[in-house]
C-alpha cells in the first residue's frame, strides 16, 4: 500500500511545474530525494514553451550598446521575464548575443566568444565552450547561419551543431563541438539551414532538394549548390551518435493547382506538439499544420489545422508550432521572432508580445526541466585551449585565415 502511495506521489510530482518542484524539496527527505533523482521523468504535456530574446523598440537606435533581455512564453501563452547570469554587470552589445539551441530544458547561448549552458527554470548556468577568434572578426566570407544543441546518448554528451557557408565560394560545412571534451569536427553540408527542432534525440531541419533520393543518407555533392536556397521541400535529421545526416519522410503533397509548387511540399516550419513531430506546410496564403503520429512513418502524417491568410514568405519565412493548450490555442514562432497564437475555435490570431512596444530578435522552442549538467561540461581556461582554426576551416594556406561573421535571425 505504501508503494502505491509513493507511485501516486511521483506521478503527481511529474506533472508539476519546475518552480513548484523546487519549492516542494523542503517538504520531506523522501520528496527531496524523488525530485533530485535523475530518474524522475517529467511529463512534457504542459511544459512546452518558447524562449525569446527581445528589446524595446524605443531603444532600438542604441542597439550597439544595448543589453538584451530574455523571456519565457509558457503553456498558458503568457510572457514571463527571466533572470540570467551570462555576464557581469555592464553594457553588452546585443549583436554579440545569440541563442544557439535548446535540448532537455537547457539553452545554449553565445556571448561574444563565450558559450554558456543555461537552465532558465533552475537558473543553472556555466560556460562550456570558447569559440575561435575568427568568429569575432567582421568579414563576409563565411556566415554562421544557425546553431543547435543535441544529446549523444552513447557518450552522455551534449553537442553543438553550427551551420556555415562561404558567400564567395562553393564551400559549405557543419561544425560539431563536444561540450564534454571540447573537440571540434567539420562535416560537409551543401544546404542553407536557418532553424530546426530537436526531437527523439535527433536534430531535424528543413532543406531544399530537387532530386529524389533512393538512399536515406544524403549524397550532398549530387545535391549541388543550386538546391541551397528557395522553398524547402524536404526534411533531414542529424544523428548525434554517428554524426551523419539522413533524409526524413515527408507527407505526400496536396494536389492543389493553385499551389506554388504543385508537385512538392513547401515546408516553412517544424515543431513538437503533444510529444509528436509536426510541420507547417504552405498552401498559397494559407498554412497547414500536420503532426506525425508515429515517428518515422510517412503515412502517419495527419492534418491538424488550416490557418487562413497567414502571409509567410515561401523561401525565407518560418512558422514553427511550439504549444497547443487545452483551449485549442496554437502558438507559433513566425518571421523575425514574432510569436502569435491561433485560436481554432474563433479562427483568429493574436500577438503574444505587443508589436508596437517590443521587437523580438530571436525565439526558440523550449521544454522546462530539472537538469543541471555536471561540472565535466564546464570550461576551464587552464585546461582547454582554442580550437585549431586552420584545421576546422580546411583547404587554405596556414598563414591566411578565413574569416567568419554571424547572421542573426
Amino acid at each position: 500500500m505504501a508503494d502505491l502511495a509513493d507511485d501516486i506521489t511521483r506521478m503527481v510530482l511529474s506533472n508539476l511545474p519546475v518552480k513548484s518542484l523546487l519549492r516542494l524539496k523542503c517538504v520531506s527527505k523522501s520528496w527531496r530525494c524523488w525530485i533530485s533523482s535523475p530518474n524522475l521523468q517529467l511529463s512534457n504535456q504542459r511544459r512546452g514553451g518558447a524562449i525569446v530574446r527581445l528589446m524595446s523598440k524605443y531603444t532600438f537606435c542604441k542597439m550597439s550598446s544595448l543589453r538584451p533581455s530574455f523571456g519565457l512564453i509558457n503553456q498558458q501563452l503568457t510572457f514571463e521575464s527571466l533572470n540570467y547570469t551570462f555576464w557581469e554587470r555592464g553594457e553588452i552589445p546585443i549583436e554579440s548575443c545569440m541563442i544557439l539551441g535548446s535540448c532537455h530544458g537547457l539553452i545554449l547561448i553565445s556571448l561574444d566568444l563565450n558559450v554558456f549552458l543555461w537552465n532558465p527554470a533552475t537558473r543553472f548556468c556555466t560556460k562550456v565552450l570558447q569559440l575561435p577568434d575568427v568568429f569575432k572578426e567582421d568579414d563576409h566570407h563565411f556566415i554562421i547561419s544557425y546553431g543547435e544543441l543535441c544529446f549523444d546518448s552513447s557518450k552522455n554528451d551534449y553537442k553543438l551543431v553550427m551551420f556555415s557557408y562561404n558567400s564567395l565560394a562553393s564551400t559549405e560545412f557543419v561544425l560539431v563541438a563536444s561540450l564534454k571534451d571540447k573537440e571540434w569536427k567539420r562535416i560537409q553540408f551543401p544546404h542553407d539551414i536557418r532553424d530546426g527542432i530537436t526531437f527523439q534525440g535527433r536534430l531535424h531541419y528543413m532543406i531544399k532538394i530537387k532530386k529524389p533520393y533512393k538512399n536515406d543518407e544524403i549524397d550532398y555533392y549530387e545535391a549541388g549548390r543550386e538546391d541551397r536556397f528557395g522553398p524547402r521541400n524536404n526534411i533531414t535529421y542529424f544523428d548525434p551518435i554517428y554524426e551523419k545526416f539522413h533524409m526524413f519522410p515527408v507527407p505526400v503533397p496536396n494536389p492543389n493547382p493553385k499551389s506554388l509548387q504543385q508537385d512538392d511540399n513547401i515546408i516553412v516550419g517544424l515543431g513538437v506538439l503533444n510529444e509528436c513531430l509536426c510541420m507547417t506546410r504552405l498552401e498559397c496564403n494559407d498554412v497547414e499544420i500536420l503532426v506525425m503520429k508515429e515517428y518515422g512513418v510517412k503515412d502517419s502524417w495527419t492534418s491538424l489545422f488550416f490557418i487562413r491568410n497567414l502571409e509567410i514568405d515561401p523561401s525565407f519565412g518560418v512558422a514553427h508550432p511550439f504549444s497547443l493548450n487545452e483551449n485549442g490555442e496554437l502558438a507559433l514562432i513566425i518571421d523575425k521572432g514574432r510569436v502569435i497564437v491561433y485560436n481554432s475555435v474563433n479562427n483568429n490570431t493574436r500577438d503574444v508580445l505587443d508589436p508596437e512596444e517590443t521587437l523580438s530578435i530571436g525565439a526558440i522552442t523550449y521544454v522546462e526541466s530539472l537538469i543541471s549538467p555536471k561540472e565535466e561540461y564546464s570550461w576551464n581556461d587552464h585546461l582547454h585551449g582554442e580550437p585549431d582554426t586552420i584545421q576546422l576551416l580546411g583547404e587554405q594556406h596556414p598563414h591566411k585565415k578565413k574569416r567568419f561573421r554571424r547572421r542573426y535571425l
